[in-house]
């Protein structure tokens, strides 16, 4: 028998509306809106700046609770279910999905950043002011950041495969504890503030990916500053297409399939980068960051600077942060639908250990390669980013290895793909949201996926034309406050869950088994 699906309306006409006015007012009003959203955003940090950190820290305690205790061996499914993804196939869709262009782009340059940002008071020496600079970017690239994912990925996926639900959305993860009565309305405000950040989500991205895109186009075919718009135009368009493809096949014929290609291009580009470093450069720094990080796990996790204004920490750890619980309902969402037949051990796993080691070595490799050029006068990294131009200093750092050419099309290519599949995941993820089927397994229809695809493209390329990429950022960064204190409740829906499905078990029913 077929089945049914039904569109939720008020979350789907609710969601396009808020859209809708968010798009105009960029339009109409860009400077008032992002004079505005800065405000209000400085305000959100200034005041619950801490309240990031301290919903971070509980989402990796928790998330080391599932990966250790004693609901570890549970899987979503049931016992007798498999994974339809391998582990490298999984987790690199993950992978992608959550770093998009940012990693591109940081990678490179947020070593150096941290530096000039003056992340630590560590005196004088260029030495431990690298050395610091390293140690924010794995930190903010670490288990910290992946954990804030994985609750919320365990509570959709358990709901909808172990509780038999309906619903891939947020409030179905946490329906468990929200009253009956209200439970409706709060629902459907999380899910609106859900599926609006699933679309927005990807616009950071854009708005730090593209002016890289359209540097490496400029620089590849030596177009001068008037083809700018054109050739976004034709960024835009040509990932349109790849990504209304790539939406339409789905999950394993789509976004899988391009997932994989670009991880392996990444790594065997992250590869030559290391070369060009040295391999033992590479290790040494390496191995010195990671002793350092696990030294300051604590001291950096609980930062606040208490008593005194810190820039770096509002700029930096708390965007960042704020970034991050913006993306969890998209990466729930999806992590949920990719991660059935997973046990909660392997999902936690997956994302703290093996999507942080991707980041790292990006770090490793592409950081390294900034700081190397940075201290041997080759290319001054920090007078680009002084006067805003981190194309020109990723651009620079290229010119410096032989066939930079070459380096450039990899890079571009590379870059696009990352881009696409975090919009493909938006919206996938989005499309979810907003259908309730009566079986678990079926994935939103294709013309679902089409609609948000197209809203999500058309919402990026409005923003990225009008340079409204940090006005949108603010509202995205503004969402992730209210996103932060859902995440309690996430947390709080899983262990109940848990706890009341197996509290009259002697023994939880699962198969023990290796990672």
């Amino acid at each position: 028998m077929k089945e049914k699906l039904r569109v939720e309306k008020k979350k789907f006409f609710a969601s396009l509306g808020i859209l809708l006015v968010v798009i105009i007012a960029v339009a109409t009003n860009l400077e008032f809106l992002q004079t505005s959203m800065g405000a209000i955003y400085k305000g959100c940090i200034s005041s619950f700046g801490w309240l990031f950190l301290f919903a971070d820290i509980c989402c990796l305690l928790f998330s080391l609770w599932l990966m250790l205790g004693r609901y570890k061996d549970v899987r979503l499914g049931g016992k007798d279910c498999r994974p339809a993804f391998s582990t490298l196939s999984w987790a690199g869709m993950m992978f992608t999905t959550s770093c998009g262009g940012w990693l591109v782009v940081y990678g490179f340059l947020e070593p150096i950043y941290c530096i000039s940002q003056n992340a630590s008071s560590v005196g004088d020496s260029a030495e431990k002011a690298y050395e610091m600079g390293q140690l924010y970017a794995h930190f903010h690239w670490g288990p910290n950041a992946w954990a804030i994912y994985i609750p919320i990925s365990i509570a959709i996926g358990y709901t909808l495969y172990n509780r038999h639900g309906h619903e891939a959305t947020v409030s179905a993860g946490i329906r468990s504890i929200t009253e009956k009565k209200r439970g409706r309305v709060i629902g459907l405000v999380v899910d609106i503030i859900a599926i609006c950040s699933a679309v927005f989500a990807p616009v950071i991205s854009i708005g730090t990916g593209m002016p890289l895109l359209t540097a490496l186009v400029q620089n590849i075919f030596g177009l001068p500053n008037a083809f700018r718009t054109t050739i976004q135009i034709v960024i835009l368009t040509i990932w349109v297409t790849i990504f209304g493809v790539s939406v339409y096949l789905g999950l394993n014929k789509g976004i899988k399939r391009m997932s994989n290609f670009n991880v392996v291009m990444a790594f065997i580009f992250m590869g030559i980068i290391g070369l060009a470093v040295g391999p033992i450069q590479v290790f040494n720094a390496e191995i010195n960051t990671t002793g350092l990080f696990f030294q300051n796990i604590i001291r950096l996790s609980t930062f606040t600077a208490p008593y005194g204004n810190s820039g770096f920490l509002e700029g930096w750890t708390f965007s960042y942060w704020a970034c991050y619980f913006v993306y969890m309902p998209l990466m729930g969402v999806f992590n949920a639908k990719i991660s059935k037949g997973r046990t909660l051990r392997q999902i936690a796993f997956g994302q703290l250990v093996l999507c942080t080691l991707g980041c790292w070595v990006a770090m490793g490799t592409f950081g390294n390669f900034a700081i190397k050029a940075q201290m041997n006068g080759t290319v001054d990294v920090s007078a680009f980013l002084a006067n805003g131009n981190e194309a020109g200093a990723i651009i620079a750092l290229l010119n410096t290895l032989p066939m930079s050419d070459v380096f450039m099309i990899v890079l571009l290519f590379i870059a696009f793909i990352f881009l696409a599949t975090t919009m493909d995941s938006s919206a996938f993820a989005a499309a979810e949201m907003t259908a309730v089927q009566t079986g678990s397994d079926n994935l939103a229809p294709r013309w679902l996926r089409i609609v948000w695809a197209a809203v999500a493209a058309i919402t990026a390329f409005i923003v990225v034309q009008l340079g409204g990429a940090q006005a949108v950022r603010s509202v995205c960064y503004i969402a992730g406050l209210p996103l932060a204190i859902i995440a309690f409740l996430i947390m709080y829906s899983v262990y109940k869950m848990l706890k009341e499905d197996y509290k009259k078990k002697s023994q939880i029913p699962f198969v023990q088994e290796k990672m």
